[in-house]
């Protein structure tokens, strides 16, 4: 074996350390927050965190491997999956009871790498700067399995299995909030890969077919099963920060079509990020960017561009000459509150 090779394994060995599922802190994760918060905390697969669920299903291994974990994995080879789907039937009437008498929804949607920590501080920092009738505004703080590293090495293992969870949880858990939501003023605001959660509740994504496979034999969820989005008369603004997205995630291969997809009356706007100084975005080298899972979108305006020819509902602004990827300086960012005004989103 040369020293190349042996060096090859040892990094790929390497790599699968350290990665960490996106897991709940709290053991009631699907929770309401009085007086306007609802948390809602999805799995791998779409599947809401029920009650006490570590009890039942366990922690995750540290190995961040899609085949390893999953709700339904679990409950189907426990013969309990009448009482996951009976929680997330009974969490998603409540939450449809919850916001019934509320006039605008406001949810946050973060991106990949993330810790809870992380995340928490910059939803808790958007709630600070939005000006919030409690009464009539709820906010849904919705979380997916994003992963996490502790290693550096792990990070392009992280991304190419995160980028299929987003979907997952976009098509399976995000999707499912919105049908509870009705004639609504909705909000949502999505940073990095949670951009393809969005786009994946809003429109059937494009999965790989090696992945339906093993999404059904494995984890026992059926891809083409997934609820398609009500036509519930609400009017959905998306706020895509560093989108790390491309055009094929507008794209549908249903059928062997390669077409652009379509939206729901329902969405009145997409207002994107645009970046080239975004290092992430870029993935250090810039021609990459449209590579390897496509981050594009936030990185320069080819995409846009090709995209306001197909869709009018498409807005972008520039933060370039920022360098940092991280939620909590887009947030921080004075062009992000430029965006919130012109969304028609009161600041404090």
């Amino acid at each position: 074996m040369n020293s190349n090779f042996r060096y090859l394994i040892l990094l790929l060995f390497i790599s699968s350390c350290g990665i960490m599922h996106n897991v709940p802190l709290s053991q009631k994760p699907n929770s309401f927050v009085k007086p306007n918060i609802s948390n809602s905390f999805v799995d791998q697969n779409g599947n809401f965190y029920p009650d006490n669920w570590r009890k039942t299903y366990g922690n995750p291994p540290q190995n961040g491997k899609r085949e390893a974990y999953s709700l339904m994995k679990i409950a189907t080879d426990r013969g309990i999956v009448d009482e996951l789907n009976g929680f997330e039937v009974k969490k998603l009437k409540e939450l449809k009871e919850h916001v019934k008498s509320k006039k605008r929804i406001f949810i946050f949607v973060h991106g990949f790498n993330a810790t809870n920590q992380e995340v928490n501080e910059s939803y808790g920092y958007i709630q600070k700067l939005i000006k919030i009738n409690a009464k009539e505004d709820e906010i849904i703080r919705f979380y997916w399995d994003g992963l996490s590293i502790t290693n550096p090495f792990a990070g392009v293992k992280v991304w190419f299995t995160a980028t299929s969870f987003s979907q997952m949880a976009g098509e399976f858990g995000l999707r499912r909030v919105l049908n509870a939501i009705s004639n609504k003023d909705v909000y949502i605001i999505s940073h990095s890969r949670g951009a393809s959660v969005v786009l994946s509740a809003l429109s059937k994504p494009s999965f790989n077919e090696k992945f339906v496979k093993e999404i059904k034999e494995v984890h026992k969820v059926d891809v083409e099963k997934a609820s398609s989005l009500l036509e519930n008369q609400n009017r959905i603004t998306c706020i895509m920060l560093a989108p790390a997205i491309g055009l094929i995630d507008f794209k549908s291969n249903e059928m062997g079509n390669d077409s652009f997809c379509s939206f729901s009356p329902q969405i009145k706007k997409i207002h994107i990020t645009t970046n080239n100084t975004d290092k992430m975005l870029k993935k250090f080298f810039g021609f990459l960017a449209d590579k390897l899972t496509p981050t594009d979108l936030g990185y320069k305006d080819d995409v846009y561009n090709e995209l306001i020819k197909h869709y009018s509902c498409i807005d972008k602004t520039d933060f370039s000459g920022m360098e940092s990827h991280a939620f909590n300086q887009y947030i921080r960012n004075p062009k992000f509150k430029t965006m919130l005004k012109a969304n028609g989103i009161a600041l404090k």
